[in-house]
């Protein structure tokens, strides 16, 4: 009995010491507040420093010692204090290796079709409720969701703002912004292609051992590569609609297929002579390296005379930022009568993109990334804000014709921002 009882504590213990070791030690609030004065550090260093003001980072740091604001609490109040300074180049965001802050993840991922938000992916669980409009979080309109949600990210315009939704988010994003229960449950309200609303109550997921399912239109278009995030660029051409597009995804160079690659291949679909219409699509180009956006610059020198025998038209959004709009601006500087189409950009046109440097917050587990110069050099987007779309240039770049994407026309295999332009060159000749 007692040999048992003895075989027992020492389980009792191994498991106890198991336990122990398996709870996360306590982080110093001096360690956390050492990653905020770094930030500070980097903050009066920046472009930006004429605006910056420490009285938000002191109280933060205030509440740290006074063990008010955990790490976590520590990098939300961070992401709100620097979303206030609208600057797209102004961030902090966590590294893979915080799995505190992100491994657990709302089961859907959102996609903004013109003003409406449709369930684009979603785990086996919700797949049912694929394609549904989403009119509501948490009893909320999707206006509050968008407002309490962008204070945790880095917009410079409407357009941009609207796109909060498009990318993984997770549960603790939606608790902060009262968006989820304490669980991590989400209720949403949603429309089916029939009309019928349904309220549903969703539970969390992990985010890398969930299975995810897209959406599928019921007619599949091959021109939809601007979709499928894993391919950088291409070149699709449709002899009946006499089109050739061009699919920019990012300014960042793919090793297998150079940029170099893409205009010799443009060059070549060309010169088959079946063509009306050149159309460069960035509507999902987050940016990329100053050394690609000026080698892309300098394929366009070298293209500029095949290409100008053509109507020319761009494609822009709320996901276009950063050297995509370094990308447009020589674009127009070498062709003035392009044609722009769809959205305001989510760069702004005056805006603090230059150079940015970034800072690694060991304790924090984030990377802080700031501006280190204003871009002067969108000399062309300025000229045509103030003389062509009369617009402020503290907005983004708008677009010539404004037109949204639609989700009954994706379903259909339709692009909407492509109906649009081949009416609107429907019967012009060439550059006209």
């Amino acid at each position: 009995m007692k040999k048992n009882l003895l075989i027992i504590l020492s389980l009792l213990s191994v498991l106890a010491l198991a336990s122990c070791k398996n709870q996360k030690e306590p982080i110093p609030p001096e360690e956390l507040c050492l990653d905020i004065q770094k930030i500070q550090m980097d903050m009066e260093y920046s472009a930006l420093k004429e605006f910056y003001d420490p009285e938000p980072f002191e109280v933060l740091k205030s509440d740290v010692l006074a063990g008010k604001a955990d790490k976590i609490e520590c990098i939300y109040r961070l992401k709100e204090i620097i979303s206030s300074y609208h600057v797209f180049h102004l961030a902090l965001q966590t590294t893979q290796d915080n799995k505190d802050f992100g491994s657990v993840i709302i089961p859907f991922y959102i996609m903004l079709y013109g003003k409406d938000y449709h369930l684009y992916a979603a785990a086996e669980e919700y797949k049912q409720y694929l394609g549904s409009k989403l009119l509501e979080i948490a009893g909320l309109p999707m206006q509050e969701v968008i407002e309490r949600l962008s204070k945790y990210g880095s917009y410079e315009t409407p357009s941009g703002k609207q796109y909060c939704l498009s990318h993984r988010i997770t549960v603790n994003t939606m608790k902060r912004a009262g968006l989820a229960e304490k669980n991590g449950s989400v209720k949403i309200k949603i429309q089916n292609k029939d009309g019928e609303i349904k309220i549903v109550k969703c539970k969390p997921v992990e985010a890398l051992k969930s299975k995810f399912y897209a959406v599928q239109p019921t007619i599949e278009n091959p021109l939809f590569t601007f979709q499928d995030m894993n391919s950088y660029y291409g070149i699709k051409a449709s002899q009946e609609k006499k089109t050739v597009y061009v699919h920019l995804n990012t300014i960042n160079g793919n090793p297998d297929y150079l940029f170099t690659d893409l205009f010799k291949d443009l060059m070549t679909e060309l010169k088959k002579n079946l063509y009306e219409i050149v159309v460069f699509d960035l509507r999902y180009n987050g940016g990329g390296k100053a050394s690609y956006a000026s080698l892309l610059t300098n394929l366009l020198s070298v293209s500029r005379q095949e290409l100008e025998k053509y109507n020319l038209a761009l494609v822009t959004s709320g996901n276009t930022y950063s050297a995509a709009c370094w990308f447009i601006n020589d674009f127009l500087m070498f062709f003035p009568k392009t044609v722009i189409f769809g959205e305001e950009t989510g760069q702004a046109i005056y805006n603090y993109t230059d150079i940015y440097f970034s800072n690694i917050l060991k304790t924090l587990q984030c990377e802080f990334i700031f501006p280190q110069g204003l871009d002067t050099a969108n000399e062309y987007l300025i000229k045509r804000a103030r003389e062509v779309t009369h617009s402020d240039i503290h907005r983004g770049t708008l677009p010539d014709v404004e037109v949204y994407e639609n989700f009954e026309d994706f379903m259909k295999g339709e692009d909407t921002i492509y109906n649009a332009i081949y009416d609107y060159f429907d019967g012009l000749p060439r550059s006209q």
